[in-house]
């Protein structure tokens, strides 16, 4: 530096070399601030610990800033990594994880064969697996009718540990850094893992993990059940069946499984049908309020058209501005409820029929953005109302506090699966299911930016976008990784 600064300064005017010490001086402060104190300002690495990103199953990603509505078109595929069965999960990721003494972002994903896999999200290469146990079927909701591990983990990274259901029917607590199960665990969430299974994800709030059942494919004898297990103890602390104990169904089916208001630690979820008449007995078909220790607190059978009309979403909590805290959920009818937490039991404060009435697909769950305070729903159909089309919805908040139509990009297959909407960066994204492909739309006004190209198999699972990256698996058995 000195040699380089005399240098200089003999080329220049002496009256220009104090000057150029002054800026010099200046410069080297300024390089030695931004070494000590830059890091402190660069984007933080983030976790997605959970399905939907958060407990409140909002589905957005708030701290999203490298893949934006300008950036969003220059995704292509990193790599893809072969999972050996299909999946329906959305992956989970951790950021930082230790591994023999090296810090890795891991992204953990799991398959129908029982497989759970812990990824470098750099290489594509695997760090870890576990087998969890599968079940041999008579469902054929699955191709080769096995089911394993569907419901994503969810991550304690504090801890260093994720909760996670197998094929077995039980809830591990794993390590992030090895895979290897930690002392206390697994604990049983259903003794009939051949009639019970876990479509849904994990839920961690309180020190308290949250499980929920369905069957494969309504096969009878089974109850549907949510547990709550606490986790310093590995005891069953609540439990919550909404046909009873003794009446078949009641199935939780839903991928987020159970949301949770951080506000008040109160649990909600949205149920399948009972085998009896009617089918919305006791709490079947309905929306459900509960304490942390998963006591009723409010319950509401919203008048459903149609047998075996389940609720295959979790209710996803929101609030507006200057509105009370909301919750919405979508059911197989097509039909779109909305609640004020608190109030469950009287009623939907709205009911709007977004899908046909007769499509029947599970829709997934809604998703809603503090940014834009827009209400997304990945629509599987067009309305029998006319008035929401297939493909994306957007639904803005009046000043009474009801939804109506923002903008909506009609698209893809109609009818057809699809999978629930995932926003981030200012853009919000679904897989559109036996299309292949991951849509891509401005988070704003709905203009389409972006599309992942047909991807064989087709796509069913919600991606999640972090850190730059997209992530997303395929009915091929396959995990995606798409970047800028």
């Amino acid at each position: 530096m000195q040699t380089n600064y005399v240098s200089v300064s003999r080329s220049i005017p002496r009256s220009y070399a104090q000057s150029w010490r002054s800026c010099r001086f200046s410069l080297l402060i300024a390089v030695l601030t931004l070494a000590i104190i830059g890091p402190q300002f660069a984007p933080a690495a983030t976790d997605w610990p959970t399905f939907g990103f958060d407990v409140q199953r909002t589905g957005e990603n708030p701290f999203e800033s490298t893949i934006t509505p300008s950036t969003v078109g220059g995704l292509h595929q990193l790599w893809n990594f072969d999972l050996g069965a299909v999946t329906i999960m959305q992956p989970v990721l951790a950021t930082g994880v230790v591994v023999n003494g090296a810090k890795f972002d891991l992204v953990y994903m799991g398959a129908e064969h029982g497989d759970l896999y812990a990824i470098d999200v750099v290489s594509g290469v695997q760090v870890w697996h576990r087998n969890l146990g599968s079940q041999k079927t008579e469902c054929a909701d699955i191709p080769d009718e096995i089911f394993g591990v569907t419901g994503s983990p969810a991550l304690d990274t504090a801890n260093n540990r994720m909760f996670v259901a197998g094929g077995d029917g039980k809830l591990y607590a794993l390590d992030l850094s090895t895979g290897a199960t930690l002392p206390g665990w697994p604990v049983v969430i259903t003794a009939h893992p051949d009639l019970e299974h876990v479509w849904s994800a994990i839920t961690i709030n309180n020190g308290i993990a949250y499980a929920a059942t369905a069957s494969y494919c309504d096969i009878r004898p089974y109850h549907g059940k949510v547990v709550a297990i606490d986790i310093a103890t590995h005891q069953q602390v609540g439990s919550f069946f909404p046909a009873g104990k003794q009446i078949d169904g009641g199935g939780i089916w839903s991928s987020g499984g159970v949301s949770v208001d951080p506000a008040t630690g109160n649990v909600f979820t949205a149920t399948g049908n009972a085998f009896t008449d009617p089918e919305s007995y006791r709490y079947s078909e309905n929306v459900v309020e509960l304490s942390s220790n998963l006591k009723v607190l409010g319950f509401n059978y919203p008048g459903l058209t149609g047998l075996d009309v389940d609720f295959g979403s979790t209710p996803v909590l929101y609030q507006p501005p200057g509105c009370p805290p909301m919750l919405a959920a979508k059911n197989k009818s097509g039909v779109l409820v909305t609640y004020e937490r608190g109030q469950v039991s009287d009623g939907p404060t709205q009911r709007l029929q977004i899908a046909d009435i007769n499509d029947w697909e599970f829709n997934g769950d809604v998703a809603w953005s503090e940014k834009t305070h827009l209400l997304y729903i990945s629509n599987s159909s067009d309305s029998s109302s006319s008035k929401t089309k297939h493909g994306l919805v957007a639904l803005s908040v009046n000043a009474n506090c009801r939804l109506g139509l923002a903008w909506q990009t009609p698209v893809g297959p109609n009818p057809g699966l699809v999978s629930s909407p995932t926003v981030a960066g200012g853009v919000v994204y679904y897989a559109d299911g036996q299309g292949g492909e991951v849509l891509a739309f401005d988070a704003a006004d709905g203009t389409p930016l972006w599309s992942s190209g047909t991807i064989e198999g087709g796509l069913f699972a919600t991606p999640i976008v972090v850190n730059g990256r997209l992530y997303v698996g395929a009915w091929n058995g396959n995990l995606y990784a798409f970047g800028l």
